[in-house]
């Protein structure tokens, strides 16, 4: 039974991503989409404009997404007035339809060069494919125009009602969530460091140089979500949370330093000449700063990690001609100023 709720259920990246809320929300969503779309005499006329409204807008990671909301409706408003145009002054033939597409595009890079919208690009089609028709059977360009904007800005604002919602009482779940799923992937570069340094780079294929990266992708990640919350605050949080939110950015990038050194170490170890055998300090060090994050609980209530060490003191990185020594000696230090950072989170609570 236990198999089959492993095999059935989530991942436990999935789940710490808040996979099981972003389902839920969409469900909600979706069927409020649906209600409304059909209660407006307009948007009625085209419900998969409203429900890809929603789904295109509805955040993944619980922000709440007003300004992507609103360039996704600026590109499409953009994008199917060019081909509206098009279409009064060539009718719908291949050269419309390309050159409102380029149009569509360029628009869209126009407004935010990161990314292309894909709500765009879905009007733009739409606009050239499914022209409606007037109450005297004739094709209405502005009927279509109107048709489409209003469903999918009904769309659009219920995905971000549905953020605010999901953000305003998500909120402490959510960032400390992303703290956990990233202690547990620094945690499996520093067990691979010691596993190296126990057995002199037992992996002499430089696997770290594939295991670090995809660490640092997933550091960056949770940094880039939090960034996003930030900015976003001034819509959920007192001063008080967006403090706290400061706080969880340095711990992250406490994590990435302590991620650097470890890979820094690996690195070391591996090299063509042989080190002779690690003093036990060394392994004492990095063992202690495994133990000490792995007591660290940001999803729990209960101030585990009380149980670190009483007195944070700052000593100065040894400066030692052993690069191995100096970056774990580096390691514990960081793992004291995340202990210190942790304790400011609980003192806000």
């Amino acid at each position: 039974m236990r198999r089959l709720i492993t095999v059935l259920g989530l991942s436990n990246e999935a789940i710490l991503f808040d996979s099981k809320l972003y389902i839920i929300k969409a469900i909600l969503a979706i069927g409020t989409g649906y209600i409304v779309g059909k209660i407006s005499s307009v948007a009625r006329l085209d419900m998969i404009s409203v429900l890809l409204g929603v789904m295109y807008n509805l955040e993944p990671i619980n922000i709440v997404g007003v300004k992507s909301g609103v360039i996704q409706l600026i590109a499409s408003t953009l994008g199917a007035i060019c081909t509206s145009i098009l279409i009064v002054f060539l009718g719908i033939n291949v050269f419309t339809i390309a050159i409102s597409m380029g149009l569509t595009l360029y628009l869209s890079l126009k407004i935010n060069w990161r990314m292309i919208s894909p709500v765009a690009i879905f009007t733009c089609i739409y606009m050239t494919q499914y022209i409606q028709k007037n109450s005297l059977g004739n094709p209405s360009i502005w009927l279509t125009f109107k048709l489409r904007i209003v469903a999918l800005g009904i769309g659009v604002i219920i995905a971000i009602l549905y953020n605010y919602l999901f953000s305003f009482i998500y909120y402490r779940e959510i960032a400390y969530k992303r703290l956990e799923f990233a202690k547990l992937r620094l945690l499996n570069g520093l067990e691979y460091t010691k596993t190296q340094l126990k057995n002199k780079c037992i992996n002499r294929g430089k696997e770290y140089i594939t295991l670090f990266p995809y660490i640092f992708n997933d550091l960056d990640l949770v940094h880039s979500n939090i960034e996003l919350v930030i900015s976003e605050s001034k819509y959920l949080s007192t001063g008080e949370k967006r403090k706290k939110l400061q706080v969880m950015q340095k711990i992250l990038e406490h994590f990435w330093q302590i991620n650097h050194l470890a890979y820094d170490i690996n690195f070391e170890i591996c090299k063509e000449e042989k080190y002779d055998e690690f003093d036990k300090n060394s392994f004492r060090l990095i063992n202690k700063a495994i133990e000490n994050l792995r007591i660290i609980n940001f999803i729990s209530n209960n101030k585990t990690h009380e149980l670190l060490i009483d007195d944070i003191e700052y000593k100065s990185i040894v400066n030692s001609n052993d690069r191995i020594y100096s970056n774990i000696s580096a390691i514990e230090l960081y793992t004291k100023l995340v202990v210190k950072e942790v304790r400011k989170l609980d003192s806000t609570l």
